[in-house]
């Protein structure tokens, strides 16, 4: 928190200042009599006891990359000692002195941060309250505290612990108070003991203004739809798409570098007006043979919204045995219907009493809330949220949502406005801010970041290349360009249907022409039309082509919509490895732009072939680079698929890639070092030596899952190296981030997107972590997506500068587009990699692949 300014300046405290960061006198933490020190004892003593708390959503919610810690009810984890700790883990090195760069050009950066102002010397106390005779109804022991809350003041109580801003006696001493129980008379005795002031290193800490933080949010009139407040009275409905986009904003609270800030990301909740029975309907209309299959393929894992009591659930199976007309035992012992239960309790009533259940597990919180069983709904009365792939395909309807989600620097920072605007003028947020003598800044948080020089990207010889800030990207460099390494392509085949004969001919025409361009021979190829577009007939021209042993099989498909990709996929994938190129026939039926096209269709297949477009100059030697990232299988629910791709070449251009499944974390960290063994012994082969450095890109990391990944994948990693020989190997781990709710505004006149290549390594980052922000993609339409580092392990001896600038060099190395990506290439590469086995496969690749980038 940030204390409001006083005349004389006072001693540097805060959270970061102990660590050896710097804070200022005027970023000083309240309760400044030893807000540095070292962690307060409180988190010990307050272990055994919690409070329900409504935090932001678990990944990105904070906006430095995984979001607030998720919110523990009373009792949760009693008796677990560390849950300080568990919930802020620190990850950064012991031996790091200063987590911040110095290259680059300095610009100024505004956050969609709100700083959190306190009186000097503002202070959190925590008491511990107790009540003879013991009552266990937390309901009640709430009612009986409160009815002292003249004498208390401002006060947060769980029913176990209270929060207050101010010490309640002078001395010291325990609070004696008697309140009388309604329902009997008896006289309660309760006794509030002061066990700590709450440090800002201590979880409860973020925890308690999450809390001030969630009154103000319900101060906005706003409603609660799963973990986020949205407005339905300002809705927008788009009745030609069957959809209303609810806008809201997604906030949360922590202490960062020298304050506490508060993070606010404008948000729209999409709700669809159809209901789960509606698409069920549309399902059985479609195919009755498959419709349970079907319904089970559209449904499960959905989202839905009950608009009766407007709560989320996630779709984990269907009940076809079950119906509204069946009867369960009410709370009062007697049987009641499900068609009776709702037309008493919502006032809601089921036409159809056919239809089956809905069943949503409990979730991990709710579970230990006492929650045991599974939730039944009625398909009826829940309405689906989110996008099919159907309506993503829509253009007309993701532009007209566009124009109201996609906003541009200048309308987010309007709408921030908006929202500090609203909580200065709420007569209700300013009481309660007032009451704990608190205030929210009312600008966005201002600090100053760099900018890192553009890359020169290399060709063959003499052939380069230079973009600008503003747009990195250097498709432009192909009208005449050699390729850094080529693998030409004078035998490979073409499939098409009928239909697409003209197109295709024109389209292979065009790649011809575009080949000695890119410094590649590309050959006729042999051309074989189908019978038929059926998926069979692919399956069978495949067969007899592939036997013919072409270097690559292009496969021209209707469309992305059917099954024909996934068989594609699954003959030269699976049964017979060969590199191959699906082009969509809708693509092909598009005169404009397809020479575009073609160039880039002649780069990707020289990739698959084993060719390398282009590269970067990296000074690095004898390094590997990996990266890891996960995705769901699309067919087998309880399986995910993880995909680990490493460099093998000096200049980080060629690539091993492998894929396998798994159950649990402690699975995937089973199959992940027996894949990096093997990238070491590939490594090893291609240079004859092992690499002295290796860095990791890990994606697909929440929140909650650090401290495993710290304790458990890093060291199981370090053991992998040690038996292959590598026991001085120099080793850096950084956790990738994507889904965040940072946002970066670059302040030249009215709010623009700050150019590729910035980087922020203070004021809005942790003070517990190694971490900085990299933008390393252009962006043309809406706000730029900042993307999270974090470090948790480094040996490598290397700077912070070096670290940031490596980082952003290899978001140059996507051979799939000619510009910077979000995220290094190795882990770009590993999901498209987990992407393609997850939707299509379904099984591990084959083994004679692996060297090449099939997977684009």
């Amino acid at each position: 928190v940030t204390p409001e300014r006083v005349v004389d300046p006072e001693v540097p405290t805060g959270r970061a200042y102990h660590r050896g960061g710097s804070a200022t006198a005027t970023t000083a933490q309240p309760g400044s009599s030893g807000a540095g020190s070292a962690e307060s004892a409180a988190s010990e003593k307050m272990a055994g006891l919690a409070i329900g708390s409504s935090n932001s959503n678990g990944n990105g919610g904070n906006g430095n990359g995984n979001g607030s810690a998720p919110s523990v009810g009373r009792g949760a984890t009693r008796g677990r000692r560390d849950r300080a700790t568990e919930y802020l883990p620190r990850t950064r090195p012991d031996n790091l002195v200063s987590k911040k760069g110095s290259g680059g050009e300095e610009i100024t950066i505004t956050a969609n941060f709100f700083a959190l102002v306190a009186k000097p010397n503002w202070r959190l106390m925590l008491y511990r309250v107790d009540m003879v005779p013991e009552i266990d109804n937390t309901k009640v022991r709430k009612g009986l505290l409160y009815v002292h809350k003249d004498r208390l003041g401002s006060v947060i109580f769980d029913g176990t612990v209270l929060y207050t801003d101010s010490t309640l006696t002078p001395d010291q001493k325990p609070l004696v108070l008697n309140s009388k129980r309604e329902s009997d008379g008896q006289v309660v005795v309760i006794t509030i003991r002061l066990v700590e002031e709450i440090q800002p290193t201590d979880y409860h800490y973020t925890m308690f203004f999450n809390i001030v933080l969630r009154r103000c949010m319900e101060g906005m009139k706003m409603q609660l739809v799963g973990r986020n407040y949205y407005d339905p009275s300002a809705k927008v409905a788009l009745k030609q798409f069957k959809l209303e986009l609810w806008p809201g904003y997604e906030t949360s609270i922590r202490q960062h570098e020298n304050s506490v800030l508060l993070c606010c990301e404008v948000s729209h909740k999409i709700l669809r007006t159809d209901t789960v029975l509606e698409q069920m309907q549309e399902v059985f209309k479609r195919d009755k043979a498959n419709f349970r299959s079907g319904c089970e393929k559209i449904l499960l894992g959905c989202i839905v919204l009950t608009r009766y009591n407007n709560k989320t659930y996630r779709i984990d199976d269907i009940s076809w045995e079950k119906h509204p007309t069946d009867s369960f035992e009410s709370s009062k012992g007697t049987p009641m219907t499900f068609i009776e239960y709702y037309e008493g309790k919502y006032n809601r009533t089921i036409r159809d009493g056919q239809q089956p259940l809905l069943v949503s597990m409990p979730t991990l919180r709710e579970k230990r809330s006492g929650v045991s069983g599974p939730v039944l709904l009625i398909p009826e009365l829940c309405f689906m949220t989110g996008l099919s792939d159907e309506q993503r395909a829509n253009f007309n309807l993701m532009k007209a949502m566009g124009d109201y989600t996609r906003q541009d620097p200048a309308k987010r920072t309007q709408t921030l406005a908006g929202f500090s605007k609203r909580i200065k003028d709420t007569p209700e947020i300013q009481e309660e801010l007032k009451n704990w003598n608190l205030r929210f800044a009312e600008e966005l948080v201002k600090f100053r970041a760099r900018i890192l020089a553009p890359e020169t990207i290399l060709g063959a010889g003499s052939a380069k290349f230079t973009y600008s800030h503003d747009n990195a990207d250097w498709g432009g460099a192909f009208r005449n360009w050699k390729q850094w390494s080529v693998v030409n392509c004078s035998k490979w085949a073409v499939v098409y249907a009928p239909r697409d004969a003209t197109a295709t001919q024109e389209f292979i025409n065009m790649m011809l022409k575009v080949g000695p361009s890119l410094g590649m021979i590309i050959g006729k190829p042999k051309v074989f039309e189908l019978l038929d577009n059926r998926p069979v007939t692919y399956i069978q021209t495949l067969d007899r082509v592939i036997d013919m042993k072409p270097a690559i099989v292009m496969v021209v498909i209707p469309n992305n919509k059917g099954d024909h990709y996934a068989v594609v996929k699954k003959k030269c994938c699976l049964e017979k490895p060969i590199p191959s190129q699906c082009m969509t026939a809708t693509v092909l039926g598009k005169p404009k732009g397809l020479m575009s096209v073609a160039t880039k269709v002649a780069l990707q297949m020289n990739c698959k072939l084993g060719g390398e477009p282009w590269a970067v100059k990296i000074p690095l030697k004898n390094t590997m680079v990996i990266g890891y990232d996960t995705y769901h299988d699309s067919l087998h629910k309880d399986k995910s698929v993880g995909a680990v791709v490493a460099s093998i070449n000096a200049t980080f251009t060629k690539f091993i890639s492998m894929a396998d499944f798994h159950s649990n974390q402690s699975e995937m960290t089973d199959k992940m070092c027996p894949a990096i063994a093997k990238a070491l012994r590939k490594y090893n082969s291609v240079n004859g030596c092992l690499p002295e450095r290796v860095i990791m890109y890990r994606d697909g990391v929440g929140d909650g899952q650090i401290p495993y990944v710290v304790e458990h994948e890093v060291a199981a990693i370090t053991k992998c190296f040690n038996e292959a020989g590598m026991d001085e190997v120099k080793f850096t781990y950084i956790i990738v981030s994507k889904r965040i709710n940072t946002r970066l505004f670059r302040n030249n006149g009215k709010p623009t997107n700050p150019p590729s290549g910035t980087v922020v390594d203070d004021v809005i980052t942790l003070p517990e972590r190694y971490d900085f922000f990299l933008v390393s993609q252009s962006v043309r339409q809406g706000t730029v997506n900042p993307t999270s580092y974090n470090v948790v392990k480094d040996t490598s001896g290397l700077r912070p500068d070096h670290i940031q600038s490596l980082t952003y060099k290899l978001t140059h190395l996507y051979y799939n587009w000619p510009g910077t990506v979000r995220v290094p290439a190795v882990c770009q590469y590993a999901h498209k990699l987990a992407l393609l086995v997850g939707d299509s496969l379904h099984k591990m690749p084959a083994e004679g692949l692996g060297d090449l980038l099939y997977y684009l």
